[in-house]
Order: structure tokens, then sequence, then C-alpha cells
């Protein structure tokens, strides 16, 4: 009698696997190339003959992934429309029910960050693989998540990962499958922005003040690492992880009324009986590197060494380009960039408080204007980028796939 041993799904003959690709829509294919080494080399190998409702930016494997913008839609939306950075096309829509009537307040490692806007309900969704995993519940009468991180793969490292946020310009952290929120320890206040890198926190206040924090034990002993700057009105500090170096950027912006009815401007303060928009425009952005020396240990609220790390003002990006938002911040190749440019800002709005104010007060005489270009570092000049109306509450988000 014969013996027959099944063979190995990666010795499948390449025109069966071709066969089998052709006949899967693209949210299939990322179950497809995972399945395998070989499969997933035939998949990235064999891009360009896979069927065309399949967006090639999607497709890199991380960390250089082109970014994708979800575009801003209304908080009921069970779907967003998206643009792939590299082609700038806008005619897909990824189907999102998760994330209708929530609030995307955090974008790394492939995974989204949601909060509720009537419950206190956080969880954590991969929009490709639609894969979720709920988190601790926040407490409080108000606890608007404004940004949060996540420290480490949530789908390699579940154990270990822990998530950051920025609750009421405060530090608050909790562990995936772990209890609850909690205060990180002795956090200064006016939080604006929060990173991991090298596997550290590092968060920024309104005047410019670095403090990093242990990527293991948040509430470990903080180090200040800058001394303060000048405080300056209408501006928004964010940190991006850049080539091996931390990046300070300063987006300055103005601010005016549009009226509705005849669109003549008026200026900072609104009559309350006028109908209008707030319409933030930025026009300027600055970006510092850090210089690393030594650093003091803040106890407390008291640090007593001398500070000796320092920013350094730019005057190029270089090949890279940056992708900034209240909910990520990342830096890439120029190769990865819109028309394989280099030396440019990419930003969606950030005025968060907006945001929420339409949300929570949509009858409001006045609403906020999205505020979302791209910035060319080299002639310090700006352009609109995916525009938004201002019924569409809820904002564009950056993100990254990462369907494995």
């Amino acid at each position: 009698m014969r013996s027959f041993m099944m063979a190995s799904w990666s010795e499948l003959p390449r025109d069966i696997l071709e066969e089998i690709a052709q006949k899967l829509c693209h949210n299939d294919l990322y179950h497809f190339g995972a399945v395998c080494k070989s499969w997933r080399s035939f998949y990235f190998e064999n891009l360009s003959q896979l069927p065309k409702d399949l967006p090639l930016a999607l497709c890199y494997p991380r960390p250089y992934g082109a970014p994708i913008l979800l575009l801003s839609c209304k908080p009921s939306s069970d779907s967003r429309k998206y643009a792939c950075a590299r082609n700038e096309t806008v005619d897909r829509r990824l189907f999102l029910p998760e994330a209708a009537d929530k609030w995307i307040c955090g974008s790394n490692w492939g995974w989204l960050v949601m909060a509720g806007f009537r419950g206190k309900a956080v969880s954590l969704l991969n929009p490709i693989t639609r894969c979720q995993i709920r988190l601790p519940s926040l407490e409080g009468s108000f606890c608007a998540i404004t940004k949060a991180i996540i420290s480490l793969d949530p789908t390699s490292y579940r154990n270990e990962c822990i998530v950051m946020a920025v609750i009421m310009s405060t530090l608050w952290f909790c562990k995936v499958g772990g209890g609850k929120w909690k205060k990180v320890k002795g956090c200064i206040r006016d939080i604006q922005d929060v990173v991991f890198y090298e596997g550290n926190f590092y968060a920024v206040t309104k005047d410019g003040s670095l403090v990093s924090y242990s990527g293991k034990d948040p509430n470990a002993e903080a180090n200040v690492l800058t001394s303060q700057m000048q405080r300056r009105a209408y501006t928004r500090r964010y940190l991006v992880a850049s080539a091996g170096s931390l990046l300070q950027v300063l987006r300055v912006f103005r601010r005016r009324y549009k009226n509705l009815n005849n669109h003549h401007h008026r200026s900072y303060q609104p009559n309350i009986n006028w109908m209008g928009a707030k319409i933030n425009g930025t026009f300027k952005f600055e970006v510092m590197e850090l210089v690393k020396g030594n650093s003091s240990v803040l106890r407390g609220s008291e640090g007593t060494s001398e500070i000796n790390h320092h920013w350094c003002e730019i005057e190029s990006l270089g090949k890279r380009s940056l992708f900034l938002g209240y909910n990520s911040s990342m830096s890439v190749p120029a190769s990865l960039s819109p028309n394989g440019t280099g030396n440019r800002i990419y930003f969606t709005d950030d005025h968060h408080d907006d945001h929420v104010s339409n949300f929570l007060f949509s009858n409001s005489q006045v609403r906020a204007w999205h505020d979302a270009g791209v910035f060319n570092f080299e002639e310090k000049s700006s352009k609109s980028y995916h525009p938004n109306h201002p019924t569409d509450f809820m904002p564009s988000v950056w993100f990254t796939p990462n369907p494995w």
C-alpha cells in the first residue's frame, strides 16, 4: 500500500499561489501573506499583479511603510475614506464599524487607540485585521484622552506593552491586560506630546521642557532633560523620532473667524450671535534636534543636577518628511513621501478642543475649520492637503498599516 504525506504549504507551486491571490480581496491578502515565509515573499514580489483594489502603500513591511491618512468623517460613520501618502489618491474606504462614535487618540505599530465620547471605554484596534484589544476603562467625571501611544507592538509583545496617554495635560498609563489607568508619579503638568523613543517615554510641555520616563516602569524617577523655553501663544509642540534622532517641532498658527453667510472675516473675538467658522491656519514650523548630555533626576518637584541636554534648531529635513497630527507623528524617507519628495511636513488638524466642542455642542454658533496641509521646509511655504469641511467632526488620522 502506498503512503501519502501532506505537502507543506510553503511548497505549493507559484502558479497555484498566483491563482489563489487573484481571487482574494485585499483584506484576505494580508492573511495570505502571513501563512509562511514563502507566501509572504510571493506577496511582496508580485504586488503589481495583485488585484487593482489593493492599495499598494498598505503593503510595505514595517517599519518602512508609507503613512496612510484616514480622512475626517462624521462620528457615526462605520467606514472612513483614506489616502495613500505615496500617491495621494482618495478612492477607497476602510470598513471600521468598531471606530464609530469613537475618538481616535493615538496610532502607532499599526494600531489605533480609541476612546468613547460618552462612555469610558478605551480599546486598541488594528484597522487592517480589525482585531481589538480592550484596555481598562477610564475613571472620573471627565477624563478625555488627547494623545496616546503604544510602547511595543501588542501583536508580539502584549504582556510587556504599555499605553501612555495625555489626560488633562498630565501623563497616565496602563498595561495591556492590566487592571486600571495610573497617573505617573510626580508628573509635571502642561504636557503637549509624548513619544516612545529608544526604550523610554519622552514628553514635552507647552514651554518646551523635555522629560523622560522608563519604558518598563513609568513610575520610576523622571529625568529632566532640557530647561524651559519661552512660552508662545498659538503654537503646538510635537516630538518625532527621526533617523535615530529626537526632534521637537513647533507648529505656529493664526486664528480668525469667517462669516459663513457673507464670507467676511472677523478678528479674534467673534460676536456670540454671529454664525461663523473658527479658522486655525498653520503658516510656520520650527524644527529642533535634541543634543544629548547629562540629565538631572526629578524627585517630586525638584531637580538637583545641572541639565546639559539642549535643543539645536535645524534648517533642513534632508531626504526625509515628517507627518504630524494630534494622534500620531512620524518621520519617513522621501521615497515613501508623496511624489518621492523630502524636506516636507505634512500636517493634519490638531485643535483637539475645537473638535470636542463641535461634537458635544453641534448646535453652537461657531464651528471650527480643519487645518491640514503640507509645508515646504525649504521654501517656508504651505498649501492645502486633503482639506475637510467643518461638519466632519472627526479629524483625519495618520497610521502605518501592520497586517502581520
